[in-house]
Order: structure tokens, then sequence, then C-alpha cells
């Protein structure tokens, strides 16, 4: 269970990262929902999706949070404009992917708190995404000092 949560938590912010970047490619300019989500999504990636091996009630907690964070700063709003009479319509699988994925992954995250890992399984899992997120915070942090 602690895998799968694993799983869905790299998933979904992975996918609101990308739907993130989707977006930034056609808009001329966002407010700071979108871009506290982006920021929720890079520490779920990078730090949350795995922290909950090493310490598993602090880990379920900060990840309930920050998945919730992320679900209501940005796609709960693509969610209202779907419902409402704008002209802009997104997609249902922009609002409720991240919904489902993040729902799966709560409920996993605190059913599998008790449950342990071998400390390979658990660096070899770490280390990749990680990596990354420290990748991309260095990269952002890069661009924005330029």
């Amino acid at each position: 269970m602690k895998i799968l949560t694993y799983l869905f938590s790299l998933v979904i912010s992975g996918f609101v990262y990308l739907l993130f970047a989707a977006y930034m490619t056609v808009a001329s300019g966002f407010s700071n929902g979108p871009i506290v989500s982006i920021g929720f999504a890079i520490l779920i990636f990078g730090f949350l999706s795995w922290f909950h091996f090493y310490k598993p009630k602090i880990g379920a907690w900060l990840l309930t949070i920050a998945i919730v964070g992320m679900y209501f700063s940005w796609p709960v709003h693509l969610g209202i404009e779907y419902f409402s009479e704008s002209e802009y319509n997104p997609s249902p699988i922009e609002f409720l992917l991240p919904l489902i994925l993040g729902i799966l992954a709560i409920i996993l995250v605190w059913k599998s708190k008790n449950m342990e890992l071998n400390k390979w399984t658990k660096l070899i899992l770490a280390v990749p995404p990680a990596f990354l997120g420290i990748y991309v915070i260095g990269y952002m942090g890069i661009n924005m000092i330029r």
C-alpha cells in the first residue's frame, strides 16, 4: 500500500505540474492559485511522495495537507469553470483526475501508516523523485534570479 501511495502521489503531482505547463503555453497571465498549486506539486513529487516511508504519521499528515492544498488552490477552480456559463470550458479530466488520485493517495497513506518497508526499497524509491525535485527547484530558482 505504501508503494501505491507513492505512485499515486507521483502521478497526481506530475499531472498537475504538466497541466500547469500546458496552461502556461497559452496563458497571458495567472493568478496566485496555479502557482501555489504547482509549488505543492513540486513538494509532493520531490519530498512528500517518499517522506511517509521514514516518518509515517508526520508524512501522512503532510501529504494529506499538501494534496488538499494543491487541489483547492487550482484544480477545483477548473471544476467551477467547467460547470459555470463562462467562455472557457475545461475538460473534466483536468479537475477529476487530481481529485480521484488525491482521494486514493490520502486513503492509502492513512491505511498504510503502520506498514514498514525494507530500508533499501525506501532508498531506491526516494532517490529519483528527490533528485528530480531538487533539479526543478534549482532550475526555477536560477531562472528567478536572472
